[in-house]
């Protein structure tokens, strides 16, 4: 039998990419497609060993659940063990799942049965793998979609007012932002610092908000007080003291809103 290394690599990497893509949903967690797509083609490249003799020592158990490890690594860049663990025992369980599947579609694959007549002349594999690609193609175009109209939900017009002028901005409520001022007590709205470019910060009184990301690391953001900032919610507008802290860094990768709500403010 003839066996194309590069279509192998291929098909082994569209599989493996599926079962990490089932295993975040199933994890319920955010990841990013190119982490899956690298930890994909890591695991079909691992193939490899299963084709070349000289390689197969690699070809045992504990190698293999370490392969498994490395993508689990690779896709969910987490340091949690716990969480590793499980991710390892779900991407193992739907590994069997589809190995399972795979063998009794071999098994019923013969030239009189009913998965022949619909299948055809197509190799069944090319049908899963299809159906794998479709899959995770749709299911991110949803996802896209649902995401993009819970995120306009959450986007309020904001007016942030000076002693001369005033400055209109589109605002993102951030539930998990619940940042205050230590000193005043007041909410802090994160906006970028690029807005105020023509405005003269040096006038109002200058504040050094602290703050902890969710990997520990802690910092201060440079913050002032404008005169009032105007949060127009439906048809009323609430008038507001509030800390504006400045960001260096894009809030919106399609510039939907350019600050941060904090829970406070509203």
């Amino acid at each position: 039998m003839v066996v194309y290394l590069d279509v192998l690599i291929f098909e082994n990497s569209i599989v493996n990419t599926f079962l990490l893509y089932i295993t975040a949903q199933t994890l319920r967690i955010k990841v990013k497609m190119r982490y899956l797509i690298l930890a994909g083609i890591l695991g079909g490249l691992y193939v490899i060993v299963l084709i070349i003799p000289s390689l197969k020592i690699f070809s045992c158990l504990i190698f293999k659940i370490l392969a498994a490890v490395l993508m689990i690594i690779m896709s969910f860049r987490k340091k949690n063990f716990i969480f590793n663990v499980k991710a390892l025992a779900i991407f193992i369980m739907y590994s069997m799942l589809t190995a399972g599947l795979c063998f009794f579609i071999e098994l019923n694959y013969e030239s009189d049965s009913l998965l022949n007549v619909f299948v055809g002349n197509t190799s069944y594999k090319w049908i899963l793998i299809s159906i794998m690609i479709i899959y995770m193609f749709v299911n991110r175009i949803i996802w896209f979609i649902n995401d993009r109209k819970l995120t306009q939900k959450l986007i309020y017009k904001i007016e942030v007012v000076f002693k001369d002028n005033e400055k209109v901005i589109k605002a993102f409520l951030d539930t998990g932002n619940e940042l205050r001022e230590p000193i005043t007590n007041l909410p802090v709205i994160v906006a970028e610092k690029n807005l105020f470019g023509n405005i003269k910060l040096d006038d109002y009184a200058k504040f050094y908000v602290p703050f902890r990301l969710f990997d520990g690391n802690m910092g201060k953001l440079e913050a002032f007080k404008p005169s009032c900032v105007k949060i127009y919610i439906g048809n009323e507008v609430v008038v507001k003291n509030i800390i504006i802290a400045l960001i260096d860094n894009k809030l919106s990768e399609f510039n939907d809103y350019n600050a941060l709500l904090s829970r406070g403010s509203i």
